[in-house]
């Protein structure tokens, strides 16, 4: 005698190989005392359940996340990152960016500081003397904007935003300072004039 054949044994997470359709109630003469077959409805998928077999393996159930009410199978939403975290222009980019930029308008301000004195040296004339702190210190306005531009558009995004807070932290100050400075030169001009 021969053993019957069994079909293959289907690898866990794959659907079953679709059944024969059987015959609806209406196409098969009613018989006695046996239950009508459940409708088939056109948008509804009828999958029969995978028969076990004695030589198959039971798989065991998904693990239980903390924090997760029994029986849900699904991870907590903050297991696994986005896709917006892992792309290359993220917030830490753009952040970097800023904070360099900051950089550029400090080391900017500062040689224009240092500066002045051979200025005072080489001009004669208040003019020129002013000119040049208004050219130095509005280029540094114009870099202090653009660093602080930068940092609030990098806060706006996923990611590391140390570098971008530095940013905005430090480009405020710069315009802040050049705002005031401007400010009180333009009040001494009126009160002396």
């Amino acid at each position: 005698m021969s053993e019957p054949q069994q079909p293959p044994a289907q690898p866990y997470g794959t659907p079953p190989h679709p059944a024969p359709q059987s015959p609806t109630s209406s196409q098969t003469p009613a018989v006695e005392g046996a239950h009508p077959a459940p409708p088939h409805y056109a948008g509804q998928q009828q999958h029969p359940a995978p028969p076990h077999y004695a030589g198959q393996q039971q798989h065991p159930a998904p693990p239980q996340f903390a924090g997760q009410p029994y029986g849900s199978q699904h991870p907590p939403a903050f297991a696994y990152p986005g896709p917006a975290a892992a792309s290359p222009s993220s917030g830490g980019s753009l952040g970097r960016l800023a904070f360099i930029i900051s950089l550029v308008a400090l080391g900017i301000g500062l040689l224009v500081t240092l500066s002045f004195p051979l200025v005072i040296r080489s001009f004669y004339d208040a003019s020129g003397i002013g000119a040049f702190g208004a050219i130095g210190n509005g280029l540094v306005l114009v870099v202090s904007v653009v660093a602080l531009i930068l940092g609030l558009m990098s806060m706006r995004r996923p990611g590391q935003q140390i570098l971008a807070g530095i940013a905005i932290g430090t480009s405020a100050s710069a315009i802040a300072g050049i705002v005031m400075s401007w400010l009180s030169n333009l009040a001494f001009a009126l009160a002396y004039n």
